[in-house]
């Protein structure tokens, strides 16, 4: 079979994105329903996904192949992705894992190096993202953070694209500062994560 061992679909399409899994299933004689040898990641969680492992070390029951099929896996915090991350790494024999998102700035490099990814009527915004902190002083910094209304969400996902935008500085030109940066992103992420308020989380990454 010439297909990559793991794919990730990239669209703000949910209808092309379904319809691109569907083909790729096809593909691997799998189909979307009833098949026992098609694991599909409704949980986010990261016992969810260490669960993979043991789905596919399983044999499969009526095909050749097993395969787990991820929609939106964005949707993962940093501790599910780097466990994601150990079963991309080694999906064993015969194993397909296929990826969606609509957002892939919200995934580890880690991740996307390890995927083959396709592109479906995405159009990737190629201006370059204004890291953070801004100005490089820390109370002008967060002063200025304050006066942004954004929820939880918006709040998580601007940590997580600006840690990817570090992460591919960092391969780029490894300093430690930046290092230092990653550490700072990933435990402010983590404090959304464990339920802190989300501007406590934004006033440490600026003020730690």
């Amino acid at each position: 079979m010439s297909l990559f061992p793991s794919r990730l679909i990239i669209t703000s399409s949910s209808e092309s994105s379904e319809n691109k899994i569907k083909e790729l299933l096809e593909e691997l004689h799998h189909q979307l329903s009833n098949d026992p040898d098609l694991f599909i990641l409704n949980d986010y969680t990261i016992a969810a996904v260490r669960s993979l492992k043991k789905f596919l070390s399983q044999k499969p029951f009526n095909h050749d192949t097993k395969v787990v099929y991820l929609p939106q896996v964005q949707n993962l915090n940093i501790e599910s992705q780097n466990a994601l991350l150990k079963t991309l790494e080694e999906p064993g024999e015969n194993n397909y894992l296929l990826l969606t998102t609509s957002n892939p700035s919200l995934l580890l490099p880690t991740i996307l190096s390890r995927c083959q990814k396709i592109r479906l009527n995405y159009t990737e915004n190629k201006e370059k993202t204004v890291l953070w902190p801004i100005t490089g002083n820390p109370k002008k910094d967060l002063d200025f953070a304050t006066t942004i209304t954004m929820d939880k969400t918006q709040i998580k996902s601007l940590l997580l694209s600006q840690l990817n935008q570090y992460h591919q500085n960092f391969i780029l030109d490894p300093k430690p500062v930046t290092a230092k940066i990653i550490k700072k992103l990933i435990k402010a992420v983590n404090l959304i994560d464990s339920n802190v308020d989300p501007k406590s989380a934004l006033d440490y990454f600026f003020l730690k």
